[in-house]
């Protein structure tokens, strides 16, 4: 199968690798479409350990299942989803199948092959079907709204009837933006750089309204979330909550924050909880895609082949989101 593998730091190659052999409670997808995200640029340029050598990257994946294990929810021939995070099986916390969850999880694309390959075997319990009515454009999305929403679950903030800021202008954001008005915020803020995505952002709902660095100044949000993490977001997303506020710490950039401003967080009272893999949360997620409470619809905005990988990540054109078409 052709696949697009990581060979060493900044070194991307499309190859030919075999395809994966069946196992006990896997089941192998055949790749529609796989995302290229901010992480993946990040792993490429060697800037987060851990890797696997000579890994196959890409986590963010839709497809067909063509073989393997089978479960009460999925069959072959379905169009799915999948959830690429697996567990160690060996923590203590695997073995006593406590909820805080793995304490060594890996996750295919980083510490095993990932979905940017025309083939890819993935546990069966972590597989999820998406409805028919919904494209793989649309879905090679669950995997980046998934985090957000379980960000703004896990962090036992009130969303309901709050006024949340949301700082960024990435595909991070736009799910922050849409899982907090799907869950029932008031008023959702959105601080850019720049404009170049306003209307992304004002379409999702009435209630979501860009505001300038003055507005942010004013400490109004009852919960503030940095989807970038650099030295700016941080500081206005902590400048932008009110006293007594939350903070969810979610984005982290290759331009790692300097003068972090802890004396407003100690002496407002303010709380930070950082987020990242949420547990559980795929089915509401496809439930809300596919109901339309969240549209993903147009936000894949550049669809390329294998072989143009390489020179699109070391060249990045600034796209919301860029996907890989094996077929």
């Amino acid at each position: 199968m052709r696949a697009v593998i990581l060979n060493s730091e900044g070194d991307l190659r499309v190859g030919e690798r075999e395809i994966p052999k069946l196992q006990p409670g896997k089941t192998l997808i055949e790749i529609a479409l796989a995302g290229i995200c901010a992480t993946d640029r990040e792993v490429y340029s060697g800037r987060i350990s851990g890797i696997k050598p000579e890994v196959i990257l890409g986590h963010e994946i839709t497809g067909t299942v063509v073989a393997g294990d089978e479960s009460n929810e999925v069959k072959i021939g379905d169009r799915v989803v999948a959830d690429t995070v697996y567990e160690c099986r060996e923590c203590n916390s695997c073995l006593t199948k406590s909820e805080a969850g793995c304490l060594n999880p890996g996750e295919l694309g980083f510490t095993a092959d990932g979905g940017w390959s025309q083939y890819v075997l993935v546990d069966t319990s972590r597989i999820h079907k998406i409805p028919d009515h919904l494209s793989f454009e649309e879905s090679v999305i669950t995997e980046p709204f998934v985090i957000p929403f379980g960000a703004l679950l896990d962090s036992k903030a009130e969303i309901k009837d709050q006024r949340i800021l949301v700082v960024g202008g990435g595909l991070a954001a736009v799910a922050f933006a849409s899982c907090a008005i799907a869950l029932g915020a008031s008023r959702v803020e959105v601080s850019l750089r720049t404009n170049r995505r306003s209307a992304l952002f004002t379409n999702i709902s009435p209630k979501v309204h860009l505001i300038s660095g003055e507005d942010v100044a004013k400490l109004s949000a009852d919960l503030s979330i940095d989807s970038v993490g650099n030295t700016e977001s941080i500081a206005t997303a902590i400048s932008g909550v009110k006293n007594s506020g939350q903070v969810i710490c979610y984005g982290f950039s290759s331009e790692y924050a300097d003068n972090f401003p802890i004396a407003d967080v100690v002496l407002r009272n303010i709380r930070l909880s950082g987020h990242t893999n949420s547990i559980g949360k795929w089915p509401a997620v496809i439930e809300m895609l596919s109901t339309g409470a969240v549209k993903s619809k147009g936000l894949v905005d550049r669809i390329i082949t294998p072989e143009e990988v390489p020179d699109s990540i070391a060249k990045w054109q600034g796209n919301l989101r860029t996907a890989i078409r094996f077929y």
